[in-house]
């Protein structure tokens, strides 16, 4: 169970400085930077692990967002991925901000996916990553039967995922962590307001952004083909281009054997390398309205801006 002292929460909330977010009479440690949202170790609660999402316009909207990630997460169970616990706090702040924290438990550093990768065995990789495609394909067998009427997406890199030390055991799989974007489409329709990918970026670029990359960052993750080269592109993104060839190999053997009844082609270490490319250009290219949005907010308009942008990312 995930036990929450409110009180500090809404202490720490309330003297959030977003500009510099560890400078704060709580101690606090950033522990993730999202493309959106923000994940903290908050002291006195050391155990958790708070993601800090956009300002909401109202509770209702807020609410409505948490029904979205539980009904995903409900999903995602029910097509036997399996999620990492988790629980929703709503506050509002002093400057009628309805914000909202996705809190789960602090986990340690060597169990993501992104640090496992980097000292695991060849045969441990093999494993760890066969569990996570078992995982992926269980949602496209799900989309192949329920399909077109409701889709489920799933932003599967590597990063996402938690391998814990019973990971190895047969019956074991690996813990879903990223359940901020609920994915999933009715009849076509994104059940999440895309506009809320958007509360961060200037308002005279929101329509290009809206143009030229939301369709696409979003459809990626209903493709699974795209989810996969997706995964494989994490391994440069985490300094591990050495072992790209390996993570192709075995997905690809598994297309071939596990997933034939999926019907997807192999991949290819050449359009690997071209998405991550693409892939970096998007993201930096975002990151920068976002830190042009700021600059313009705070030095020119002497507004508050809301949103905890990270420093410089390797990618």
């Amino acid at each position: 169970m995930l036990k929450v002292d409110n009180k500090l929460l809404e202490t720490f909330e309330e003297n959030l400085d977003p500009s510099n977010p560890t400078a704060h009479k709580i101690p606090v440690k950033v522990l993730g930077y999202g493309e959106i949202s923000t994940t903290f170790q908050i002291g006195g609660m050391d155990e958790l692990a708070f993601k800090r999402m956009p300002a909401f316009p109202t509770n209702i909207e807020g609410e409505n967002y948490c029904k979205a990630v539980k009904e995903y997460c409900d999903i995602l169970e029910a097509a036997k991925v399996c999620v990492l616990e988790y629980k929703f706090e709503q506050i509002t702040n002093s400057d009628g901000e309805n914000i909202v924290y996705i809190v789960q438990p602090r986990l340690e550093a060597e169990t993501l996916g992104n640090e496992f990768i980097k000292k695991c065995s060849d045969e441990e990789l093999n494993v760890v990553i066969y569990k996570v495609l078992y995982s992926i394909a269980s949602i496209w067998r799900k989309n192949k039967k329920d399909g077109p009427e409701e889709i489920v997406g799933l932003d599967a890199q590597i990063s996402n995922w938690v391998f814990h030390k019973e990971i190895f055991n047969a019956d074991s799989m690996p813990l879903y962590l990223d359940i901020s974007t609920p994915l999933f489409r009715r009849n076509g329709k994104e059940t999440l307001n895309t506009e809320f990918f958007l509360k961060s970026m200037p308002f005279f670029l929101v329509w290009i952004v809206k143009l030229a990359f939301l369709k696409e960052i979003l459809d990626r993750y209903y493709d699974m083909r795209s989810v996969l080269i997706d995964i494989s592109a994490n391994f440069i993104k985490e300094g591990q281009i050495k072992r790209i060839s390996s993570a192709i190999e075995i997905i690809n053997r598994f297309l071939k054997n596990e997933a034939s009844d999926l019907n997807i082609e192999p991949l290819s270490r050449d359009e690997v390398l071209k998405y991550y490319q693409s892939d970096k250009f998007i993201w930096s290219f975002l990151l920068g309205c976002r830190r042009l949005d700021r600059f313009i907010k705070t030095k020119l308009l002497c507004k508050k801006y809301n949103f905890i942008l990270p420093g410089t990312i390797k990618r």
